[in-house]
């Protein structure tokens, strides 16, 4: 149940020791529970932020770098800054921007989507995946985003949500007993029956932009993504 003082199930110590408990087959697991259409809904939602180049963008719990990379496959000569709490993630994302031979382009750090280090106005673009909901104040979330973004600046933001669909629904739930094993299997222990409970617990779509709407975002939309089971949520300053 979430605590009073905050959004989440779980407080934001405990979900950084648990994505550093994961980290070493969190790509794998993601393969696996998504039947690899994470990488479609990453690719869908780069598309959407648009990125062109000379641009400047922040990924807000980037993890192992994904859509940092997503944003460097759909657009030459950009700088992205991808930020994470999690140091075990982090590595592996930096090790992947090393592989790649990115260079100065990308940068991984860590920082508090609560408190980001950066001063207004940095951003064309701000994307984030999977990461909101784990997110201990969305609302104070969403008005730092809005404020280091540049006006005309967007923000993209990529999440898990409950389906509508009575349909859609029962087989979500035929198939969600099977993802904590598959976490299990792949070494991630309890950490996926957790990710499971904070997808039902997270805001309606239609709540969530609301918050968009609250925050000071202008043209905020939700795209519905494999029959609702993902969301791209999006907005401008």
């Amino acid at each position: 149940m979430n605590s009073p003082e905050r959004d989440t199930l779980i407080s934001a110590q405990e979900n950084r020791d648990m994505f550093d408990r994961i980290a070493n087959n969190y790509d794998v697991a993601n393969r696996a529970i998504s039947m690899g259409m994470d990488k479609v809904w990453r690719r869908k939602t780069i598309e959407l932020l648009r990125p062109f180049r000379g641009g400047r963008y922040l990924d807000i719990g980037t993890g192992t770098g994904d859509l940092v990379f997503e944003i460097l496959d759909q657009s030459a000569n950009v700088i992205i800054d991808g930020i994470d709490p999690s140091e075990q993630m982090l590595a592996i994302a930096k090790d992947k921007a090393e592989k790649r031979g990115t260079g100065d382009a990308v940068s991984f750090f860590t920082a508090d989507a609560l408190d980001l280090p950066m001063e207004g106005g940095t951003y064309d673009g701000i994307v984030s995946g999977f990461c909101f909901r784990n997110i201990e104040c969305r609302q104070k979330a969403l008005g730092e985003m809005l404020r280091v973004l540049k006006p005309g600046g967007m923000l993209v933001v990529l999440e898990a949500t409950y389906p509508d669909n009575p349909l859609v629904r029962l087989g979500y739930r035929m198939y969600t007993p099977f993802v904590p094993l598959i976490g299990k299997m792949l070494g991630g222990g309890t950490a996926y029956k957790y990710l499971m409970d904070s997808i039902e617990d997270f805001p309606k779509p239609s709540t969530v932009t609301d918050m968009f709407g609250a925050a000071g975002f202008s043209k905020v939309q939700c795209k519905p993504l494999t029959f609702g089971t993902v969301c791209i949520f999006s907005g401008k300053k």
